[in-house]
Formats: structure tokens, sequence, C-alpha cells
């Protein structure tokens, strides 16, 4: 079975999210969609945070979650104003709402 390359595009905390509030086949249904939005010159944060929005704003409802990605290919931004996540405090949010992000040490051992 080949890996699903638009699975790998969603960061592990937001795939857990999306897991945790979708059915089964809602959420691999949700990380396709999400895997294949078009974010043509946005930086890698802020493909998690325009994908973060629609799931937080679908509260697990797939009608909902299609409405939304519906709405970020019209223009992300106005899934970040109605998620929270437009304001200068979203990586603060983001954490809260998926858990921190781990981040690498660059010290030596």
């Amino acid at each position: 079975m080949r890996p699903n390359h638009e699975l790998t595009l969603v960061l592990t905390r937001l795939e857990a999210r999306v897991r945790n509030d979708f059915s089964v086949v809602a959420a691999n249904d949700a990380l396709r969609s999400l895997g294949a939005l078009n974010f043509e010159g946005i930086e890698p944060q802020g493909r998690e945070r325009i994908q973060a929005a629609i799931v937080l704003l679908a509260g697990g409802d797939p009608a909902k979650f299609d409405h939304y990605v519906s709405l970020a290919n019209a223009d992300w931004r106005d899934v970040l104003v109605s998620s929270g996540l437009g304001d200068e405090d979203w990586p603060v949010r983001l954490d809260k709402e998926l858990g921190l992000r781990k981040r690498l040490s660059n010290r030596r051992q």
C-alpha cells in the first residue's frame, strides 16, 4: 500500500485533533482534504494555521468542514479571522488547541 501524500502534509498534532474530533471515515477524508489545499506561496507554519482554522471551525461536523474548506479556497484569511487565529496571538491559541509543537534543540548533548 502506497503512503498517501496528502496525509503527510498535515502535522502530527493537527492530525491527532482531526482524529479526535471526527469519525474514522470522516477524519481520513478531512486529512486528505487538508493535505490537498493549495498553499502556493504560504510558509509551512501558515499552512498549519489555515488547516487548524478549518478543523476548529468545523468542530467535528463534516458538512461544516466542507464549507470551511471551500471558504479557505476562496480566501483563507476569512477562516483565520472566523476561527480566532487571525490575530497576533494565534501561535498561543494554536498551541492551546492542538498542544505544543515539538521543537528540535540546537544544543549539542
